[in-house]
């Protein structure tokens, strides 16, 4: 007579942890069914009989190179020698360092360091799409891509497939990249304002996924949405084949595979309107997420990266990426308040004074290798400005400056760029690339 045994879950993070989770479970023999809830952080798993059975040990076997384990329902995990409960004192020191990381962060967004922080947008460097590959691996990234190419490794261990799978991977994205930059210089130019709120939610996204990988919030990509089951019955097939292009193909397969940082960089590099920098920037995320991916491949095992610390480096790198993600978005948008206007009455150096030229004032700055220098400038109030840009490096986001409390914007071209205008009120005027990713500010005296 067929058994149903509900077991409690540790570990899940998204939508995809069901599918991997799902999967390895099938695979137990005796198994007929299996329902696996995020929402309910349960298994349910409809056995032939009694006798087919397994022990909660057993089940941890099949799920130990994934990083997940489960317990009896309504059972703490110390029931089960893969698991063990949280010790409490070691969570509430955990949640005190990622506090006190998150402190750090917001100091550091709000201190003359801020140049460091990074912000991903329209023509983001090539180092942030890295370093944002690299979080998305160490993330719910892991559960997917990380869980299918296990999968297909798993079937066929061999070096050379592992390669051509990562190679077929690293090809899909080159391409893909041409493809949605292309398509993206056919969309109509947008209102700097929109840019703005795209880095807003982009910020407040990262920040609620960062903080669920410090635990302090619960998992945001439980309202995410899977892939139709049609299409993963279409990913196993793949991982399955065995002629001599399916590790290529496999790896192209992942393009597609539900995870928010890809679909964040696809965006992106669709945003760039530019073949050529789409090109730059998913090659450059796709080689951030091969050190961690190639491992999972190569040693079998996605459990080591689910470990506690890991998982609290990367949710404090990415909280680093919010907070200078939400700093741009405020700046475009012309908030009277970000980190940069904090700052700015105890800054005492690196300021850089208007020069005086008849009946204007005059300040210069260039714009190189995606800087503005200096990005920190003195003006006196009621004489007209006159502000000479040195375009020397004009591309990606630098191609052009915001100044939303004045209404400028303006397409930056190589030279010599000038811009005019009268401040009439004392205070700090934050300004910045088009979207966001370089600022500055001209304080009004």
């Amino acid at each position: 007579m067929p058994q149903i045994v509900i077991f409690d879950v540790d570990g899940m993070t998204c939508r995809s942890c069901e599918q991997v989770i799902g999967d390895a479970l099938r695979e137990i023999p005796g198994v007929i069914e299996v329902e696996v809830s995020l929402k309910q952080q349960r298994a349910a798993i409809r056995f032939k009989d009694a006798a087919a059975e397994p022990a909660c040990d057993a089940v941890n076997e099949r799920l130990k190179a994934h990083g997940y384990v489960v317990f009896p329902r309504g059972e703490r995990p110390t029931g089960c020698s893969v698991g063990g409960g949280r010790d409490p004192l070691k969570a509430r020191l955990g949640r005190a360092i990622a506090v006190l990381g998150i402190a750090v962060a917001v100091l550091l967004v709000a201190s003359p360091l801020r140049g460091i922080v990074p912000s991903i947008g329209a023509g983001a460097s090539i180092g942030a799409m890295f370093g944002l590959g690299v979080i998305a691996s160490l993330s719910s990234c892991l559960a997917s891509t990380g869980g299918f190419m296990l999968a297909a490794s798993a079937r066929d261990p061999s070096r050379r497939r592992t390669i051509l799978m990562h190679i077929g991977r690293l090809a899909m994205f080159a391409l893909g990249g041409v493809v949605l930059g292309a398509s993206g210089s056919g969309i109509p130019s947008i209102s700097s304002s929109w840019y703005g709120v795209f880095a807003l939610v982009l910020g407040i996204g990262f920040l609620m996924v960062g903080l669920q990988l410090l635990d302090l919030a619960p998992p945001l990509s439980r309202l995410g949405i899977a892939l139709p089951s049609r299409l993963h019955r279409v990913g196993d097939r793949v991982a399955e084949s065995r002629g001599a292009f399916a590790p290529l193909l496999i790896g192209a397969v992942t393009f597609i595979l539900p995870c928010g940082f890809t679909q964040t960089a696809q965006a992106l590099a669709l945003a760039s309107g530019s073949a050529t920098s789409g090109l730059l920037m998913l090659i450059a995320f796709s080689l951030g997420t091969l050190p961690v991916l190639l491992g999972i491949s190569w040693f079998g095992t996605a459990a080591t990266l689910r470990h506690r610390m890991v998982r609290l480096l990367a949710g404090a790198v990415l909280v680093l990426f919010a907070f200078g993600q939400i700093e741009g978005g405020l700046t475009i948008l012309g908030s009277p308040v970000t980190a940069a206007t904090i700052v700015a009455p105890f800054r005492s150096k690196d300021v850089s004074a208007a020069i005086p030229d008849g009946e204007e004032q005059v300040i210069r700055m260039t714009v190189a290798y995606g800087t503005f220098q200096p990005k920190n400038l003195n003006v006196r109030s009621g004489i007209p400005v006159r502000w000479d840009i040195d375009g020397q490096d004009v591309s990606g986001c630098a191609s052009s400056i915001v100044v939303p409390s004045y209404g400028i914007k303006k397409e930056l071209i190589k030279g010599l760029n000038v811009i005019r205008f009268t401040p009439t009120q004392i205070g700090t005027i934050p300004f910045s690339c088009g979207m966001g990713m370089i600022r500055g500010t001209i304080t009004v005296l």
